[in-house]
């Protein structure tokens, strides 16, 4: 859970299991569960853009990893902390790392490591070579079903593209990441995929507000109150609810718009027909 929250962008939530999992591993002694944490920490600096802090979680989950003897390529955080390293500038520890992955993958033979460590070679090739290692990752990716690693490949390879100055093609990949971190609801990489767009020079259009669709009934009419200026204690009157349970439907409303803050979810709503805008009590 701390692991697919990290990929969410969703910070307390995600810490606050990792805090959960350590204290439980430390009564049980079972500090192979924290290997998943150390991860998840990790995961979450990278997704926030946190490149230094992400980088000293991976090299610790490297660490424990060895301490407990395990050498399972796919436990390795290797391609996260290349990507971390090239961030901080780390080059020759990237080829390092890439390196010693690369070979570990090759000697298990199986296309879900083999498919990230190309990334990685992807990441460090030239101009003239980063084609071909991406392409041979995507070849690999299709033979799992891992759709957040593969998004993360096509990520990274139109990253590489607009950087070589290629942006019809780097569109394209950047287009088919965003497609699918958005379907994951992994927002801080879909925000990392909409930046590189916007870099290549395409005009984003603003999400479409079906999302409303989304909301239950009592959402809604929450939702509608909050946007028209009313505060929690107000709309917890008008609905006889408490505001704990006003807060609590909001953070669903945040969540499925992909929203933090009261003037975004006036924008979301904006064109929701008026007539829905007077709360009524929700059991009236």
């Amino acid at each position: 859970m701390s692991w697919l929250l990290a990929r969410r962008g969703r910070e307390q939530e995600c810490r606050e299991c990792v805090a959960e999992v350590h204290q439980q591993s430390a009564r049980l002694g079972t500090r192979l569960h924290e290997i998943w944490t150390i991860a998840a920490l990790g995961e979450l600096e990278l997704a926030l853009g946190n490149a230094a802090q992400a980088a000293e979680h991976f090299e610790h989950q490297l660490r424990a990893l060895g301490e407990l003897g395990i050498t399972d390529v796919d436990l390795v955080p290797a391609p996260e902390l290349v990507d971390a390293y090239l961030r901080l500038g780390r080059r020759r520890d990237a080829e390092l790392l890439t390196a010693e992955f690369r070979a570990a993958a090759v000697a298990k033979g199986q296309p879900w490591s083999l498919a990230r460590g190309l990334r990685c070679e992807g990441l460090l090739a030239g101009d003239d070579d980063l084609a071909a290692a991406f392409e041979s990752a995507l070849l690999e990716h299709a033979q799992t079903p891992d759709a957040f690693e593969e998004a993360r490949t096509r990520l990274a390879y139109g990253e590489r593209l607009r950087r070589a100055r290629d942006r019809v093609l780097a569109r394209e990949q950047l287009r088919l990441a965003l497609e699918t971190f958005e379907r994951l609801d992994a927002r801080p990489w879909a925000e990392r995929a909409r930046t590189e767009l916007a870099a290549t020079g395409e005009r984003l259009r603003r999400r479409d507000p079906s999302t409303v669709d989304e909301l239950t009934p009592q959402e809604l009419q929450i939702a509608l109150a909050l946007a028209s200026g009313r505060t929690t204690r107000e709309t917890a009157a008008a609905l006889f609810l408490s505001p704990k349970t006003i807060e609590y439907h909001l953070r669903h409303v945040y969540d499925k718009f992909g929203i933090h803050s009261r003037e975004e979810l006036a924008r979301a709503l904006e064109g929701v027909d008026a007539a829905v805008r007077s709360p009524q009590p929700a059991g009236g």
